[in-house]
């Protein structure tokens, strides 16, 4: 073999080793790569920005040929040259740095590189952990970046964890997906009954100066015993008396019996969204004396009645945790305090704390909350209260039997802002207006339709169509109305010739002549003059109806609720 062939065979083992070595480097950088980033990076601007991940490598490729290159910080960045125009990076650890590029005509390329850590295996065990979450990791130095949406909000504190063991901070920037209004349509219905047995007796003997009274019970006043008669407080139900000359006697009884009946039904719906308390009161305030220094005293106000509070949290998939603290007080001057003569008095209540999972639109019912509460008190003298049968009349019994039942129904739903399209015309309370002087000192009304002029009679048959007002046409002395027996198209007023026959014309968007009479009582038919059958609908003529040439109303004129027959 000649020194020529075997130089060439040599070349040809170099180019082929070459071309393997190549080919094994792309393809371990292609292994290397990021998911979703392609494996060559093309320089072709002054100035390029590149993000890379630790562990990971990109092969830079020029069009012309590279035969210089420098990496600001190796420590971040190796750069290793594939071939005369590309050059394969690998990143080494975090950071920034820059790599300059030089081409055979001497033109610099810069690419800025921007190496973060690896969070790929974060990424993919919380993807594998938590499938119905769309989640994006991003690691810090010291820290990661957690942003996305979750379901429900019970699974942000599991991805706290997970993420801790990777890194010592976690920055949530996560969102929970789905609607996050919640409408609780709540019921508190409360039924008391009590039940009062009481039997009472005082008396009193008066013999001139002389008297003996007997007033356990609470019946009699003994202050004016002196004056030889004896009256009672007013708490008695049988009254009687024995009067012979200076000799009288008083007796005063207590024989009730009593059921009392008190039912509290509140129905409140509040709008809260998820994770926010929300709470609503239905009672009073009663004042509470503070002393104060220097002899001073503020007033407290203490809260009484049904209340309850919420706070729901949307879990996803329809499902929602609701936390429901009902509170029920009345007050209560068996628990009264008093001081510095001031009475203050007690609460009796009745309270429950408690939470549930369940879906929107399902009830949740606390039942259960059953009171029964009996109560009895004998006072008396001592030894004659004791004695048989006589001790009745040195006595007082007192029974009161309460019982009370509440049961709770919250039911939560979910809600959305009303489109524009979706809002109420009006109001309570818009739909009529306060009645002029004709209709309240004359008719006595009250309250009258809210005829706006912009709508006309329209606004009071039905709804339908509104129609122009007198007073936006203009006098015309043309032809008159239409005769009678023309038919009149679908939802047009229907009125009658004036006594003057005084026509009137609509503005150029509308050039459909009409007559106004001095009533204007203006009707809607289906198509023909004869008025709709049916019941006789009420009407208020609007106050801007007065044409010229019409006869003005008088003091009692067409104004005010009128039956149309």
């Amino acid at each position: 073999m000649s020194i020529n062939q075997r130089n060439n065979w040599v070349a040809s083992f170099t180019l082929l080793g070459a071309l393997l070595l190549s080919h094994s480097v792309a393809s371990f950088a292609r292994a290397q790569t990021t998911p979703g980033q392609p494996v060559h990076f093309r320089v072709t601007s002054e100035t390029q920005r590149l993000e890379m991940v630790v562990r990971t490598s990109r092969i830079l490729t020029l069009d012309n040929d590279v035969p210089r290159m420098l990496v600001n910080n190796p420590g971040i960045i190796k750069a290793t040259p594939l071939s005369p125009n590309q050059v394969q990076l690998s990143a080494l650890q975090p950071g920034v740095t820059q790599v300059n590029l030089w081409d055979t005509k001497q033109k610099l390329y810069t690419v800025d590189v921007v190496v973060s850590a690896d969070a790929r295996e974060l990424e993919n065990l919380l993807a594998t952990m938590f499938p119905t979450a769309q989640l994006s990791v991003k690691p810090l130095a010291q820290s990661v970046v957690i942003s996305g949406y979750v379901p429900s909000p019970d699974m942000i504190s599991r991805i706290h964890r997970v993420a801790e063991d990777y890194y010592p901070n976690v920055i949530d920037n996560m969102k929970v997906a789905g609607v996050q209004t919640v409408l609780l349509h709540t019921k508190v219905m409360e039924v008391s009954r009590t039940k009062l047995r009481t039997a009472g007796v005082d008396w009193g003997l008066v013999n001139g100066n002389d008297f003996v009274i007997q007033g356990v019970s609470g019946l009699i006043s003994k202050q004016a015993s002196q004056a030889g008669v004896a009256t009672g407080l007013g708490g008695d139900t049988v009254r009687f008396g024995i009067v012979d000359g200076a000799n009288n006697f008083f007796g005063f009884l207590e024989l009730l019996r009593k059921n009392n009946l008190a039912k509290v039904l509140a129905e409140p719906t509040l709008v809260t969204t998820s994770g926010r308390p929300a709470s609503f009161h239905s009672g009073g305030e009663f004042p509470i004396l503070i002393p104060q220094s220097l002899g001073t005293v503020s007033v407290e106000y203490r809260q009484f009645g049904t209340r309850v509070d919420y706070v729901p949290f949307v879990l996803g998939n329809g499902r929602v945790r609701l936390e429901v603290r009902p509170l029920v007080s009345e007050i209560d001057p068996a628990r009264s305090v008093t001081l510095n003569n001031v009475t203050i008095p007690g609460l009796r209540s009745r309270w429950v704390d408690t939470a549930v999972e369940m879906k929107a639109g399902q009830t949740l019912a606390l039942a259960g909350l059953l009171q029964t509460r009996i109560e009895s008190e004998n006072r008396g003298i001592p030894w004659l209260a004791d004695l048989p049968w006589a001790g009745a009349a040195f006595r007082r019994v007192q029974e009161t039997n309460n019982e009370i039942e509440l049961l709770i129904l919250v039911t939560p739903e979910f809600a959305d802002a009303m489109d524009p399209h979706e809002v109420p015309c009006g109001g309570p309370g818009t739909n009529t207006t306060s009645p002029t002087d004709t209709e309240l000192y004359w008719r006595g009304y009250l309250e009258v339709p809210n005829c706006d002029p912009q709508a006309g009679a329209g606004v009071m048959t039905n709804e339908l169509p509104p129609i122009m007002q007198p007073h936006q046409m203009m006098p015309n002395y043309g032809p008159a109305m239409p005769p009678a027996s023309e038919t009149i198209p679908r939802g047009q007023p229907q009125m009658a010739p004036p006594a003057n026959n005084t026509s009137m014309r609509l503005p150029a968007a509308n050039q459909q002549l009409m007559t106004r009479p001095s009533s204007y009582q203006p009707t809607y038919n289906t198509g023909t003059r004869t008025p709709p059958a049916g019941p006789p609908k009420m009407t208020r003529h609007p106050a801007a109806t007065t044409l010229p040439g019409s006869s003005q109303p008088g003091l009692i004129g067409q104004q005010g609720y009128d039956t149309l027959k």
